[in-house]
């Protein structure tokens, strides 16, 4: 028995006591069984990615390739990575150009069948794995495994249920009507990964995934679970909520690389009634009499 700790998230989802499952005291990459290769970009996450390790290793798997990606983090991450050091097959540790360039320099080091991407503030849940290998042996042509899973806060709180659907282009266009593949809870064949292009696209810093699903969609539409197969943190400092504003314009290039036209033409539609409104409004207060004394007095510079 491997002495490492049990996930924290054994609060909220239940963790197996150490008498049920066995952490694996090393990995192996045995082609013989069918090899998880799983991608963890990370940048100073030291308070998150221990969870994110634990997760993986409490799968009880042992035929895993972990392959972390650190884009050169200054706070406890490095300590967290030399500790699991030997679970970690790759690790690679220097400046990148975002979280999509750190995604591809991990994918391109992945020997597994089986691969997925992993964030490093979000985590596994318990029976992850063997659900992925059970949907993929039910259906030996079976390419892209979907599942459900949660969104949490920071301090594991739970927010909301995210419920696998089926990975279409009628699913994929309902993105804006809130409803999305929760990446955390997605897997898919290292061939459909090679037909799909082999790479996320780098120019992407929130949508990647969303990219990466339309070009599945275009090959299969993927084995739909409703079982939880991981859980992503939302919290005040998360990238999609720091880079928000990009979203309408990574989405209308999605929209306009696949042939979503009229999705494409009610965004920008929508996009351009906003900046209407924006522009009213600023209009309107520059009008007010306070602006416009202020004005007088010199002491509001004009824009």
């Amino acid at each position: 028995m491997v002495d490492v700790p049990l996930p924290s998230s054994r609060r909220l989802y239940g963790w197996p006591q150490e008498a049920a499952i066995a952490v694996p005291e090393r990995l192996n990459a045995d082609p013989q069984r069918p090899l998880f290769s799983i991608v963890i970009p990370t940048l100073n996450q030291g308070p998150f990615i221990e969870d994110t390790l634990l997760s993986i290793l409490w799968q009880g798997y042992d035929n895993v390739e972990i392959i972390v990606v650190d884009g050169g983090s200054t706070d406890g991450t490095p300590g967290v990575l030399e500790r699991y050091r030997p679970w970690i097959s790759v690790l690679i540790s220097e400046p990148d150009r975002g979280q999509s360039d750190a995604i591809n320099k991990g994918f391109r080091r992945a020997s597994g069948s089986i691969l997925a991407w992993l964030n490093s503030d979000d985590f596994y849940l318990p029976g992850a794995f063997r659900t992925v290998m059970e949907r993929f042996a039910a259906d030996p042509s079976g390419r892209w495994v979907i599942g459900s899973g949660d969104i949490i806060s920071a301090d594991q709180q739970f927010l909301r249920h995210v419920p696998a659907r089926e990975g279409s282009k009628q699913t994929l266009l309902a993105i804006e009507n809130d409803c999305f593949l929760l990446q955390q809870s997605c897997f898919w064949s290292a061939s459909l990964w090679r037909e799909a292009g082999g790479q996320v696209d780098e120019s992407l810093s929130l949508l990647m995934d969303y990219d990466l699903w339309w070009r599945f969609s275009q090959r299969c539409t993927g084995l739909v679970t409703q079982e939880k197969l991981g859980t992503m943190r939302y919290y005040t400092t998360v990238k999609t909520r720091r880079q928000g504003e990009r979203f309408p314009a990574e989405l209308a290039t999605i929209y306009a690389r696949y042939g979503a036209s009229e999705p494409l033409d009610q965004l920008v539609q929508r996009l351009l009634k906003e900046k209407s409104a924006l522009g009213e409004r600023l209009s309107a207060l520059e009008r007010q009499l306070p602006v416009r004394l202020l004005r007088r007095l010199r002491l509001l510079p004009r824009p």
